[in-house]
């Protein structure tokens, strides 16, 4: 049986041999880690598209010969949930992401026909392709958790700082910023769910939610 998407959370992403990135993603959302709403549009729906001929290549740019065609099997035949939110979507690479585009509406039918083949054009072999929706940016960064430690690094535009390490049923410091205690609290979950090994995260907070928008595993040489 041919499958031509994984939901996010799933639990799918590794058993249809997705990259780590996806992997990382579809299982934190599995446990409950707060992963902004999406799917991974699997190869194979890429080469359905090619063998239904609504897709084209040329010196490796994929174009859409007719976008409406294409919209259809994403949502009529492999059914991909038409959600009503803005998403973006981002290639998955062995180590990383692609480009992410810029967002886009799922009932625009031109755009998100524009936005999969830009993101396929930029893979090499396997093609699959996540699409996630977009939080509200209120504040956005990376972090670093390493093994063993007591504070994470955080990284922000304007500078960096030391986050003390949440451990057990502790609450976060009430005199650090909202954003703060919230991102402490998604390091904890994360050391949970993935073990205390090393990890570097990119997160975005909406005022409300603090979003675990990447993952991976921290370079052991670092």
């Amino acid at each position: 049986m041919r499958y031509f998407f994984a939901w996010l959370g799933s639990k799918r992403a590794a058993k249809r041999e997705v990259a780590e990135p996806g992997c990382l993603l579809d299982r934190a959302a599995n446990a409950n880690l707060p992963v902004p709403a999406g799917g991974i549009v699997l190869h194979n729906f890429y080469e359905l598209a090619r063998e239904e001929g609504v897709l084209a290549e040329k010196d490796g740019r994929i174009t859409s010969l007719v976008p409406d065609s294409l919209h259809d099997l994403l949502f009529n035949l492999a059914r991909f949930p038409q959600l009503d939110e803005v998403m973006v979507i981002r290639p998955l690479l062995p180590t990383g992401f692609g480009p992410t585009s810029a967002p886009v509406r799922l009932d625009d039918v031109a755009q998100l026909a524009n936005s999969l083949c830009e993101g396929w054009s930029v893979q090499d072999g396997r093609r699959d392709l996540l699409l996630i929706t977009l939080p509200q940016k209120d504040v956005a960064g990376t972090a670093v958790t390493r093994p063993n430690a007591t504070t994470d690094q955080i990284i922000l535009p304007e500078g960096q700082l030391e986050l003390p390490q949440l451990g057990g049923w502790q609450r976060p410091d009430a005199r650090l910023p909202p954003y703060a205690q919230r991102l402490q609290m998604l390091l904890r979950g994360l050391r949970r769910t993935f073990g205390d090994e090393g990890w570097e995260i990119a997160w975005v907070d909406d005022g409300r939610i603090c979003w675990l928008w990447e993952l991976s595993a921290l370079n052991p040489r670092e």
